[in-house]
């Protein structure tokens, strides 16, 4: 009976504890974050994601960066928020980070497509901000499908 009561006690001690250190959000996945969070709190996620990316971009840590972003964008992609301009800002700080980082097939790719989506939600795209140009590579020379982002 005691090793029974043992048992039982270690097993919620265990519980609250992993309660109490639970994982931070921005750190699960766009999979886990889907599945454990209500719909209603996924736009707040979102923004907590793209502050996180916008600060680790102005640390340099393009890396840690571009996977933020692209979390952020498949979140939006999963409830609908894809083709959006917020949608179109987070791919073009993706194709921004992509071109530091040297892959000009890709930020040229998520370079057409924000600008895309700007012209299909009707705002002028020279209105908006675009920090650098990704230079103009042949598109013959590029695949032309995102290689993280389902279509």
């Amino acid at each position: 009976m005691k090793f029974l009561h043992l048992t039982v006690s270690f097993v919620l001690y265990c519980n609250i504890v992993s309660v109490l250190y639970a994982e931070p959000i921005e750190n699960k996945s766009h999979e886990e974050i889907l599945n454990d969070t209500r719909l209603s709190r996924i736009p707040q996620i979102i923004e907590l994601i793209e502050q996180k990316g916008r600060q680790a971009l102005e640390q340099g840590t393009f890396v840690e960066a571009k996977s933020l972003f692209q979390k952020s964008y498949l979140l939006r992609q999963a409830i609908g928020m894809r083709e959006t301009e917020g949608g179109a800002k987070v791919l073009h700080q993706i194709s921004y980070i992509e071109q530091k980082m040297g892959n000009q097939c890709e930020a040229s790719k998520l370079s057409r497509l924000a600008k895309r989506i700007y012209r299909q939600i009707g705002v002028n795209i020279g209105a908006v901000e675009f920090e650098s140009q990704p230079s103009k590579i042949a598109q013959s020379t590029c695949a032309d499908r995102i290689s993280w982002a389902s279509e």
